[in-house]
């Protein structure tokens, strides 16, 4: 009996640390971003993921508003020659830090629009608000922030245990985001036609 209770105690621990853990690890990059500690954000973020995520989001929106139909050898070839000048503003650290911060892609619009809001300490949320707001996989830890904006106009932020730290390895933009992004590339293909 006494063994079954250590058992379920131990249990008990690392489920919670489970739960804790990526939630620390949100706080500490988002107070990083916060006191502009750039080397504490590359540390937890995946910049090469975080890369390809953002080129399918543009890509897939710059289909949807152009009307080009999909083909991947297409879509390949767009993402590896025109596009990566403009996914690139987005993923350094300074660039990721001030998107995430203002709520607006400041490295290619530099004018955001009255009310954007970004994620800071102030607007994260509370730990039960961000759990609540959150889904957890084997390995993955996902939330949507910030909390005072409606669920489609916050960013999803994907966590990966990577090399046993907690990264940044998605962002999934609003989708006035993406619209934005996707009209600014499709002015700079015709341009440079």
């Amino acid at each position: 009996m006494l063994k079954t209770i250590i058992t379920l105690l131990i249990i008990a621990v690392v489920w919670i640390g489970y739960i804790v853990w990526p939630l620390y690890e949100l706080a500490v990059m988002v107070r990083a971003i916060d006191e502009r500690d750039l080397p504490t954000v590359v540390r937890h973020v995946n910049f090469d993921r975080v890369r390809v995520s953002l080129t399918e989001q543009v890509v897939a929106a710059y289909m949807r508003r152009s009307g080009v139909k999909p083909n991947l050898l297409a879509q390949q070839a767009f993402a590896a020659g025109i596009l990566n000048p403009v996914v690139n503003k987005l993923v350094s650290p300074e660039a990721l830090s001030d998107l995430l911060a203002v709520g607006w892609p400041v490295a290619v619009a530099p004018n955001p629009p009255l009310g954007t809001l970004g994620i800071n300490q102030k607007t994260l949320g509370t730990a039960w608000q961000i759990f609540g707001a959150s889904n957890y996989g084997i390995g993955r830890f996902e939330v949507s922030a910030p909390m005072e904006l409606l669920p489609p106009n916050r960013f999803r932020l994907t966590f990966q245990l990577l090399a046993w730290r907690w990264q940044l390895a998605r962002v999934i933009l609003p989708e006035n985001i993406q619209n934005l992004l996707a009209d600014e590339l499709i002015k700079a293909t015709r341009e440079g036609r």
